[in-house]
């Protein structure tokens, strides 16, 4: 294969992360409803005719970003809960962190604020993310909530306790920093120290 053929080849294939980064870019600038595919392949330094290659419809775009970069940090928030070692409250600081780092302070927190202000006209991709990253997510958690139980460091009782309490700081920090932030900078990492302690000396102090 000639130089050429090779640089061809690898910009084919990076093709699809580039389509990505420039969606981010034109959901965040416009919101879903008011982006185009042509914005999109404008931003990207393509046609619109090469987009049509990787991804068929805006909402496939859309689904791809989210699993790109959202659902990548949820897998290593599981992946954290099957460590070969560790106590409960390194464990669950290490997820946090991830959650934090990854959908809290990167592009990922774009998604939270479209799915809030423009889900109702987009029902199919809420029900897409609560059930491939939200629902993955409660299930990281509560793996980690098992282990700490098998380990004798937790409460069987913290077993019934919402998942949803545990990760909800991190939404509600996603949130902020898109919304407020100008106006009213949150400290995320004195935000994420805060939602570490409460979570974990709550939950290692019951009987």
């Amino acid at each position: 294969m000639t130089k050429t053929g090779k640089t061809r080849r690898r910009r084919k294939e990076a093709r699809p992360d580039e389509i990505l980064r420039a969606a981010l870019e034109e959901f965040d600038d416009k919101g879903f409803a008011h982006s185009t595919l042509a914005g999109i392949a404008t931003r990207a330094g393509i046609s619109r005719t090469t987009i049509y290659l990787y991804y068929d419809t805006k909402e496939a775009i859309f689904e791809a970003a989210i699993r790109n970069s959202v659902e990548r940090a949820i897998d290593d928030v599981a992946g954290i809960a099957n460590a070969a070692k560790g106590d409960f409250r390194t464990l669950f600081s290490n997820a946090i962190d991830v959650i934090y780092d990854r959908l809290v302070k990167g592009n990922a927190a774009i998604f939270f604020r479209i799915l809030v202000a423009e889900g109702h006209l987009m029902p199919d991709l809420v029900g897409f993310y609560h059930r491939e990253i939200l629902s993955k997510g409660e299930m990281a958690i509560r793996a980690l909530i098992e282990r700490g139980i098998a380990t004798g460091e937790l409460s069987e009782d913290c077993r019934s306790d919402d998942m949803h309490l545990f990760v909800s700081p991190a939404i509600f920090a996603a949130l902020w920093v898109r919304l407020f932030n100008r106006i009213d900078p949150l400290d995320i990492d004195a935000f994420k120290a805060s939602h570490v302690r409460l979570v974990t000396d709550a939950l290692l102090a019951r009987p």
